[in-house]
Formats: C-alpha cells, structure tokens, sequence
C-alpha cells in the first residue's frame, strides 16, 4: 500500500476479530459539508491478493456509482477486490454497531477508523464493531476481495431503533474518501550472500500489528544469518527457489504462524513472545520444501522435516526438540518428535537420511518403504530402537 493512502491499523482497530469480544470506539462528530448525490462511488480491481490492505498496489481497471455494497455488473467472480465509499446518515445520536458478512475478506471504516476486520482469505465469515456516532452523516469505506469459489458480501447495521438489516440505499450519499497517512508498516529488505546464486526479498507486514515495529529489522537479520542454512538443508538441484517472502503480523490467529503464499505470524503470539523467532525457520523450511501433492504424502513427515531444520539451523530462542522418549510419543506425531526421530536415526543409521526423504518428496517418490531401503529397517522397527534407546 503507498503512503498516501496506507491505513494505521493496528491503531484503529475497533471491531470484533472474527467474533472476538468488541471494544465500542469513542464518538464522532458528523460531517459539515452538505450532502451529496444518491449512493457510493467505488473503485474495481482485478488482483490476486490475501488483504484489502494490498488493494491499493493494484491498480484499479474502472470506477463507478453504485447505489449500495453490492458487486457492480460486468465484473469477474474470481481475484478481485472493491472498496466502496460515501457517507452514511445516522438518525440520532448513539451506539451503532455495523457487521459485514464476507468470502472473503472485508473492512468497514467509519472515518479513519476501522470498525470492522474481516479481512484475509476464508469462507462466509460475519465479524462486526461497535461506535458511538452523533446523528448527521459520517464518511464511510468498505474494502472486500475475493480469491476464488464463493464470492459474497453482506453490509448490514443496527442501532437506536433499527433492528440489525442490512444497509439501506436511503441512508448512503456520495462524498470524498477520507484517507490517513500511518507510519511506515511495510518494508522490504533484499538480502544476497557471497558466492550464493540466489537472493531473497524480505517484506515485513506490521500494518494490522504496527507495535510490533522491531520485526522490520530482526526478521531480515535472523534469515540473513541463517536462510542459507535452510536451503543447504531442504532445497533441491534445480528446484526453484523463492525470490521474495512475506511475513504478515495478523490478529487473531489461532496458531503461532504458517505458511501459505507467505508466512502468516500471529500478533497476539509475538507480543508474548518476541524471542520465539524459530517458528520462522519452521515456516521458512516449508516455502523452500514446496512438496507436490500426490498420495500417500506424509503430514508427519513434512513437518518433521521443518523443525529437524528448526534444530540444525541452531537458534537461540530456547526450542528444542525432545530429549527423552514418552509413551505417548509416535514417529507419526510430527514437529519436533519426528524431529528427534530423524536425529537419531541419522545418528544410527544413514547420515544422508533426511536428504534422501526430501529428495523422494520432492519428486513424489517417497513410500514408507525407503526406510527400509536407507536403513535396513522398517520404519515401526526404528522407532522401536529409538523408543529404546530414548526411554531409559
């Protein structure tokens, strides 16, 4: 997003996250200006994004009036965004809550502030805000995209004597979209190593997470010193390699991070734990892995892979994989206990055991078989020695 129009989030942030418990935003004093024509103006794009957030890198391919937040007529149900703007009449003073219902991803702001985040890629997802507003007419923008399958979105208020429906043409007039210029959130490194063919561009996202500004330099610095160790590990001769990674700081995610398009970090998490900065090699590993899918892959094995290079990378943020063996331990755990697996049978058994997994993963060739054909044992057979050797 350029400057001029890039959005300070984190901030602003006032609505619930994907049915998250709500903070109700201060009151706003409503426009002075007259009223405009019937409707809103909106702006189409054509574009492959996960965040309404990237809408304004595209460029737009028209723009128009529309009478309410429906999709105009003529455009693509799959890859395309819209932000619709105007202004929104409330009839008496009070507490407003507004609500999109959105596959996939949306935003309603009220003036500068964003009272709805729905954004990012999911199914029918409904998320709603709370704000107090003085009677008169208040800007308004709402920002969708949609990836593919499913497209749909939902606008709907409720308030001091209206029940929750969906937005009424009545209330909306065209007006000037109001735009905030935030602090920079979105930065780009580009890291080369000497006597390395490839490169690396390193975005760093912080523009829904703008307090956690210190990721902008530690996230380039940690793959700068260690990205390579990650390519030595797992990549492949003549597998492509990524030119550019995204890191994404988001709310509301469920799990530490993972990995997509780019790599998603949950802010929550990080604000605990700032420190926790292999679960980026783990997720890294799995951008540079890239396995194809074919059957008979296995879940387990992939992510044992990621953290067996999480321990060989050797940073310093206090994760290790187990020590010591536990009953309720299988090979087919995954992470860090497959991790230590690997280890051991490397130890014991074939050094080059890891690189001849990924290789066959790679390739689609993997089958439990070449455990045996690496080792010369089964599989359930060395994890019975590991179990051994690891229990006393």
């Amino acid at each position: 997003m350029n400057n001029r129009i890039r959005t300070s989030i984190a901030a602003l942030v006032v609505s619930s996250v994907l049915g998250a418990a709500q903070e109700i935003a201060p009151g706003r004093a409503p426009i002075a200006a007259p009223s405009g024509q019937p409707g809103l103006q909106y702006r189409y794009y054509e574009a492959n994004v996960d965040t309404t957030l990237d809408l304004s890198l595209a460029e737009p391919v028209r723009n128009g009036t529309i009478e309410t937040f429906s999709f105009p007529e003529g455009i693509r149900r799959d890859y395309f965004g819209l932000e619709f703007w105007g202004a929104i009449e409330v009839p008496v003073d009070g507490s407003y809550t507004f609500y999109t219902r959105s596959d996939d991803g949306s935003r309603l702001y009220i003036g500068e502030r964003c009272v709805v985040l729905n954004d990012y890629p999911h199914g029918p997802t409904e998320a709603s805000g709370t704000i107090v507003l003085e009677a008169g007419r208040h800007p308004i923008l709402v920002t969708y995209f949609e990836t593919y399958v499913g497209e749909m979105l939902a606008v709907s208020w409720e308030g001091p004597e209206i029940r929750k429906a969906a937005v009424p043409p009545g209330v909306l007039t065209q007006h000037d979209r109001l735009t905030v210029t935030a602090p920079s959130a979105l930065t780009t490194t580009r890291l080369s190593w000497p006597g390395r063919e490839f490169t690396l561009a390193v975005q760093v996202d912080t523009r829904d997470a703008v307090d956690l500004v210190d990721f902008h330099a530690t996230l380039p610095g940690v793959l700068r010193e260690h990205y390579p160790k990650i390519v030595d590990i797992v990549g492949v001769e003549g597998a492509a390699l990524p030119d550019k990674i995204r890191f994404s700081f988001r709310p509301g995610i469920k799990v530490p991070a993972y990995a997509g398009r780019g790599i998603v970090m949950s802010a929550d998490w990080f604000r605990k734990r700032p420190g926790d900065l292999g679960c980026a090699i783990h997720e890294l590993a799995h951008i540079v892995q890239r396995y194809p899918n074919f059957q008979g892959k296995p879940g387990w094995l992939v992510e044992g892979i990621a953290d067996y290079v999480r321990h060989k990378v050797g940073l310093d943020d206090g994760w290790r994989i187990p020590q010591k063996y536990r009953e309720s331990f299988r090979y087919t755990s995954g992470y860090g206990v497959t991790a230590a697996f690997l280890v051991f049978v490397e130890t014991h058994h074939d050094r080059d055991l890891v690189a001849t997994m990924n290789r066959a993963l790679k390739a689609k060739s993997y089958t439990p078989e070449l455990w045996q054909t690496c080792t010369g044992k089964p599989l359930d057979e060395l994890w019975q020695d590991f179990a051994t050797r690891y229990g006393k």
